[in-house]
This record gives C-alpha cells, structure tokens and sequence, in this order.
C-alpha cells in the first residue's frame, strides 16, 4: 500500500482551500452582479433570436393583419415550445399583440429580480412563484407598426445552469487534486532521498549521493546537498588523515628523542657528561624534523579541511616550468643529472599560482633527487587545445602498479633511505591537481619514470 506522505497532504489541504475560496468568490460575484450568470446569458440570446425571427416575419408590414397576427402566433408557440416556457408580443399600450397561451403566465404574484440590463434596452429578470423559479426576459422591436415588446418566458432548470457550473468545479477539483499525486511525488522524492542520504552520512556513511538531473529549485538543493556531502566527507577524512599520519611518523623521532633522553639521563646520574652535548643536539634536530612535519601535515589537511581560495591566476606554463627548474637545480650537485626542456607554445592556464608552484617544485625536485648519476630529466609541456599536459620523466627503474599508485598516499617513498624527504611531496601534487579539476599519475616507460599531469582549460 502506498504511504502518503505529509507534503502531499499538505499541498492537497491547500489546494482544496484555494478551490474553496474560488469557487465562494465565483459564487459571491455572481450573487452580486458583477459577473454575468449562464442563465442570463442564455436568456438574453434567446430573446434576441425571437427579435431577429419575429422582425423577419413582420417585414416592413404596416398593419396587424389577421394572417400576420396568426403566422406570429404560430412562431412564438414554436418558440416558446422549444424552451419549456411562453412568449408574446405587446404594443406601445401593452395590448397583446401575438401569444404562445390561453391564460397569462404572469400574475403579478411573482417576485422579479433584475439580473441583467444590456445598452439596447433588454431586460433579464430571476422570477419566483413559490418554489418554483423562472426566466424572464423581453426586448423592444421598432417595426412599422410602432415599437413592439418582445416578452419571453421560460422556466429556470436549475440542474442546467448552476448546478453544472458548481459540479464542473468540483469536478476539475477532484481531477486536480488526483494529479497531485504524482506531483507530489515528483517534489517529495528526492527530499526522501536526501532525508535516507542524512541519514547514512549522520552513521558515518559518506558514500551516498542524491540525484542532480532536475533544474529546478528542487535540482539546486540537491546540487547543495551533495556538495555538503562532498565537503563533509573531505573534512572527516582529512581529520582521519591527520591523525593517522600525525600518530605514524611522529611514532620514530618520539623513540629517538626518548632514547636520547634516556642515555642524557644516565650519564648524567653517573656524573659523566661526555657525549651528553652530541644527544642533546640530535634531541634538538629531531624536534626540528618534528616541527617540520607536523607543518607540512597541517597544510596537506588544509586541502580537505576548507574551502579553497578561487583559481584568479592567469600564467604561461612554459614559464613556470623554467623558474621550477632554476629552484631545483642545487639538488643536483655534483651529480651530473642533465635537465633538458621540450616545451611547446601554449595557451595561458587560470590557477592558483602559489599552488601550481608546489606542485612543479615537488614533481621536479623527486625527478631531481631520485635520478642515478650521470643521467636525464626531460621536462614536456603541450596542449590539445581541452588541456595542458605535463610530462616529467627520468631515469629510475621500473615500479609495479600497486608501487605507482602508491607513491601519491602520504609518507610513501620509493626506497632511497639517503634521499632527504618525508613522502609528502606527491601527497600535496595530487591534491592541488584533482582540486583544479586535473589528473596526475604516474608510469613506467621507455625513458624509466614518468609523471603525467593533465590539467583542463576550461
């Protein structure tokens, strides 16, 4: 069975209340007047249609003859039959002229009630006797003969004119509001989906989403929903993040440090204090290294933590690639490792230029620091007219899938022990890259290692 939901009984409730109050409006407008009734309508066209007949019969004659008289007669009976009532012709006197009867249809019992005066001079009158209800209307017809007065009288079905009218606004009514239905359903169901989304993300399940297809208000919302999720879901797994790797690699210098601590404290319970300075010093350096680091997680958390600063930067990427390969130049020494540039012309790229900075001092720094002697670091850079490519490589050994996947996670290295370094520079170039819309990865080659960032225009 099909749950109903509390938003679909709340837009019916208001509809039925709107379709009230237009139905007591209409109501109350024709009560007053201002908007003409059906019934007078139809009167009002039938008494100018008997005009029309009765003023083609007369045509032109300038006397009431016995034949004239008895054709009239036989018309308004026609008439009058046609439309349940009576009609009749009187004079300028209010002598009957022509009649559809034998005994006169109105007393003067009756209770009239104007309905209806048009700018030629007709008149529509609600007439009561009793229960019963009728139609009265007449016009003035100029003939000949004088003006005449055409009276018609028909009685008032009351199941043909109002009734009707009020039963097809219930009607549309109810037919509205079954198609609410699927109205409702159409608004309420992403809301249900969001409401499940809330819930799972509230149990730590941040892996659902709400479609975002519809442009409407609706489709917004959801747009803003996932985004809240997205963001959410960056903040936590950057708090994790944090702590993991905040709890991982101060784990070693804490150990050192407690050594050092340790033998300082001996000795100098001993009353010797040689070799007390060089401990003391390695204390300081390994707090150093730690204050360092713990820097560096900081701002690697930032990327997930907060919002980033809009891409309001326009640069040559030629240009940045030549200035990143002056920074690393001292890295090589004197090991011989050649830096050779193919750099093609071009388009200029909108970023975030400080960031950008990171992200080519680090993957040229690693090409740098992990080439063997005497070798090559070729530096690419191109455009297919959707994206810049960049493309570093050298000369380091072949890795596996899992180790080329492995070296973006935070505090990977590819085994170098003598190489200075904490594992965080790849960590920073992935998230500066995918947060400007862009891909990097890293392959195997000819060449031996590469590293390929694709960055779009648009």
């Amino acid at each position: 069975m099909m749950k109903v939901s509390r938003l679909y009984l709340k837009i019916l409730v208001a509809f039925i209340l709107v379709q009230a109050v237009a139905i007591a409006a209409i109501g109350g407008l024709l009560k007053m007047g201002h908007m003409r009734p059906p019934f007078a309508r139809h009167a009002l066209n039938r008494s100018e249609a008997l005009q029309q007949i009765i003023g083609m019969e007369i045509d032109g004659a300038d006397r009431l003859t016995p034949e004239l008289r008895a054709r009239l007669d036989r018309l308004l009976g026609v008439y009058a039959n046609a439309y349940s009532g009576q009609a009749w012709i009187t004079n300028e006197r209010g002598e009957t002229l022509a009649r559809s009867f034998t005994a006169p249809p109105l007393t003067g019992e009756e209770e009239l009630d104007l309905k209806l005066t048009t700018d030629k001079g007709d008149h529509i009158y609600f007439v009561r006797k009793g229960d019963q209800g009728s139609i009265y209307a007449y016009g003035t017809l100029a003939t000949p003969m004088g003006t005449m007065t055409i009276h018609l009288l028909n009685a008032w079905i009351t199941h043909n004119e109002e009734v009707w009218f009020m039963e097809g606004l219930a009607l549309m009514a109810t037919v509205a509001a079954l198609l609410l239905i699927p109205v409702s359903r159409r608004i309420t169901r992403p809301m249900v989906q969001m409401t499940e989304s809330a819930q799972l993300l509230a149990r730590g399940d941040f892996s659902p989403r709400v479609e975002e297809k519809r442009k409407d208000e609706m489709g917004t919302l959801a747009r803003t929903f996932n985004h809240m999720a997205n963001s959410l879901e960056k903040t936590v797994r950057g708090g994790r993040e944090l702590t993991a790797n905040l709890s991982h690699e101060l784990r070693s210098p804490l150990a050192r440090i407690r050594v050092s601590q340790q033998i300082v404290r001996e000795r100098l319970e001993e009353g010797r204090t040689d070799g007390v300075t060089n401990h003391v010093r390695r204390m300081e350096e390994e707090i150093d290294h730690m204050d360092s680091l713990i820097d560096q997680i900081i701002r690697l958390s930032k990327f997930d933590l907060q919002e980033p600063p809009p891409r309001d930067d326009m640069v040559d990427m030629n240009e940045m690639l030549k200035a990143a390969e002056e920074r690393v130049r001292p890295l090589i020494g004197d090991r011989a490792v050649r830096l050779r540039q193919h750099l093609a012309p071009v388009p200029h790229y909108r970023c975030r230029r400080p960031d950008v900075r990171i992200v080519l001092d680090n993957v040229l720094s690693n090409a740098v620091k992990y080439s063997p002697d005497n070798s090559q670091v070729d530096m690419y850079c191109e455009s297919d007219g959707q994206a810049l490519t960049i493309r570093v490589t050298n000369a380091y050994p072949a890795l596996s899938a899992r180790e080329l996947e492995a070296i973006f996670s935070p505090f990977r290295r590819l085994g170098y022990d003598k190489v200075e370094g904490n594992g965080l520079g790849l960590a920073f170039a992935r998230k500066i890259v995918e947060d400007h819309g862009g891909t990097i990865r890293a392959d195997s080659v000819s060449e031996g290692f590469a590293i390929t960032i694709r960055l779009p225009l648009a």
